[in-house]
């Protein structure tokens, strides 16, 4: 009976002192064996969304890593309650996903959060597979065959969400994979030369006030980004249209004497240069945020004493009492050198162009205060990717990305209309672009972990995957009941707030 397996007492979560409401959450194996011994932990949440309970629809989240566990997600960034960094306790979240539609927060592969068992996969595919076992068992669990699903990953999820959409779609079964859309926050889609080498030295210069480096560093980072080949690429490939493919072997590499690329040292160490002097100005610079400080705030997910690894907490959410819970994990992957099999195929080289084709509906949406994946890194790799027939965006992104008002009044000295407790930005957030079933977001004052930074900008992504919404520069209200009636914007917004070079 999923009521006694599953279900959560919402008035019995430990810390939290108002009702979670209806939520479901366990382990369930990968397979039907009857000895299989690999689980997956999951935590549902039914949609409190009246006018769209009977949707037929579900969202994932999946977060990245690889090995970090999606109850990150759900307690810092969009479940139904949030504990982030600073606050004292847990807070009901106005910008919960589940106020939209049904989600759940998945721990996978094996090996990540609570998921029991012992890896065995080597890539992607192998990952995907094990996923679609958990997924058949979970829909029959709670009967959402044919029901439509979106997936939501960050950004380890860049290979997560295309690898398992791509199968969802390749298995033609809509009783339990019928996939509708993906999203992708702040994600790994291209070669890690392209997506963090060759746009450092760019996004450096966009902030320098930020990094605060002095002369010295900026010369060094200066000369490793020309001496490896990276500001020629960044100026040759970040052009819109595409100038051309890019080339197989990537800046920042050496050809062995058997053609094998490998990465140059020097080159590799440019990222790492540049945190460890911009540390000396910041010494709790952080490259998910760049406008982060000191001083440290208590985060309740922090590997000293996390919350989820708490006696109590564990009890509350039918997790295995004897497992040890941390926010990562490794390794997840079998292989020699314990890395992902299919890093040498990005999901911008084929299952993230076989998503867009067949969903028309995928959104690839970005902070640009992320200092670990930069925005440029996200578009070279769009733009090395074909998709509807052609390669790249063929415009510059540069429309607005507006993010409805909900209430917020900036004269106020005490808010009391709705989210008075986690207020968040709205109106023109940053740029967005379409072409061909492809929507690229990216909000100016996000950093790496989107719906954490962003609350209300992810809420009106989720409104777009979900097709309540037709574009992400309309200045129609957000779709909540006690949110549509408020005024919004009137007339021209203005380009984008995020210029893209």
């Amino acid at each position: 009976d999923i009521c006694t397996e599953f279900a959560v007492n919402g008035t019995g979560i430990p810390g939290v002192d108002f009702d979670v409401g209806e939520s479901y959450s366990g382990l369930l194996p990968i397979s039907n064996k009857t000895d299989e011994k690999d689980n997956m932990f999951f935590w549902f949440f039914p949609t409190v969304n009246e006018e769209h309970k009977k949707d037929k629809e579900i969202t994932i989240w999946l977060n990245g890593g690889p090995g970090c566990s999606s109850l990150l997600g759900l307690l810092l960034e969009n479940g139904p309650f949030l504990w982030q960094p600073g606050n004292p306790k847990p807070q009901r979240n106005p910008w919960s996903w589940h106020l939209l539609t049904n989600v759940v927060w998945i721990e996978q592969p094996i090996g990540t959060g609570f998921s029991q068992g012992e890896p065995s996969i080597t890539n992607e595919d192998e990952l995907a597979i094990q996923f679609m076992g958990f997924w058949r068992n979970f829909v029959d669990l709670f009967g959402l065959h044919g029901w439509r699903v979106n997936i939501a990953a960050e950004s380890y999820g860049g290979f997560y969400g295309p690898y398992i959409s791509s199968h969802f779609i390749d298995a033609n079964d809509t009783d339990y994979f019928n996939l509708s859309g993906l999203l992708i926050y702040d994600a790994s889609i291209t070669d890690g030369n392209v997506q963090v080498g060759v746009p450092h030295l760019s996004y450096l210069s966009r902030h320098k006030d930020v990094f605060a480096l002095d002369d010295n560093s900026m010369s060094l980072i200066h000369s490793i980004s020309d001496g490896c080949g990276y500001t020629e690429f960044y100026d040759r490939y970040l052009t819109f249209p595409p100038s051309g493919t890019q080339p197989t072997i990537y800046p920042g590499t050496n050809l062995l004497p058997d053609g094998t690329a490998v990465n140059n040292m020097t080159c590799g160490s440019l990222f790492k240069i540049l945190v460890e002097s911009a540390a000396i100005a910041n010494p709790c610079l952080s490259v998910y945020n760049i406008f982060d400080h000191c001083p440290m705030v208590f985060d309740p997910v922090d590997d000293r004493d996390p919350y989820f690894n708490r006696t109590d907490v564990k009890k509350a959410i039918h997790a295995p009492p004897s497992m040890a819970w941390t926010k990562c994990n490794g390794p997840v992957f079998n292989t020699p050198n314990n890395t992902d099999g299919s890093i040498s195929m990005p999901s911008n080289q084929k299952r993230l162009p076989h998503v867009i084709d067949t969903t028309q509906n995928v959104i690839i949406a970005h902070g640009d205060l992320d200092g670990l994946f930069p925005t440029d890194g996200v578009l070279l790799g769009i733009q090395n990717m074909t998709w509807g027939g052609e390669l790249g965006f063929q415009c510059k992104p540069q429309d607005p990305f507006y993010v409805p008002l909900y209430g917020f009044d900036p004269q106020a000295e005490q808010q009391t209309g709705y989210a008075a407790n986690m207020p968040a930005g709205t109106g023109v957030l940053g740029t967005v672009h379409e072409e061909r079933g492809l929507t690229f977001v990216v909000t100016k004052l996000a950093g790496h972990q989107g719906p954490g930074y962003a609350p209300a900008a992810s809420f009106r992504h989720l409104e777009k995957l979900l097709g309540r919404v037709g574009s992400l520069s309309g200045t129609e209200p957000f779709t909540l009941p006690e949110l549509k009636n408020i005024a919004q914007h009137e007339g021209p917004l203005g380009k984008g707030t995020v210029i893209i070079p």
